[in-house]
């Protein structure tokens, strides 16, 4: 139980609120093996974050249901598991991106008026 509670403040980052819309924006393109999706973050977006918080919130987005996973086993290498966005994670994401724009233009407002 301890070790949970330590856990969870392990997750509070700045980008805490939208890292997992970003992670959603990234799925939304293709599905993505895990390992992939921390060098797209980097690559995509500037944010460089700890492969243990990825994989954190790859496994709460798949149990709110927002992403699925599977195991994909090539010839050469281990097996990885592959996330992919789904039906319900596509519409969270298009909701939360539409809440995004109108916080976007208050912040505007309020950095034009500063």
């Amino acid at each position: 139980m301890h070790h949970h509670s330590h856990h969870h403040h392990h997750i509070r980052l700045p980008m805490r609120g939208l890292l997992h819309i970003t992670i959603l924006s990234i799925l939304r393109d293709r599905e993505v093996h895990g390992a992939e999706i921390g060098r797209l973050l980097e690559d995509r977006y500037n944010i460089a974050v700890p492969r243990a918080i990825v994989y954190g919130l790859l496994r709460r987005m798949e149990r709110h249901g927002f992403v699925s996973s599977r195991w994909s086993v090539e010839e050469s290498g281990p097996a990885r598991r592959i996330y992919r966005i789904t039906e319900e994670g596509l519409d969270y994401l298009e909701d939360y991106l539409r809440r995004l724009r109108r916080v976007k233009s208050l912040i505007e407002r309020l950095i034009s008026e500063g």
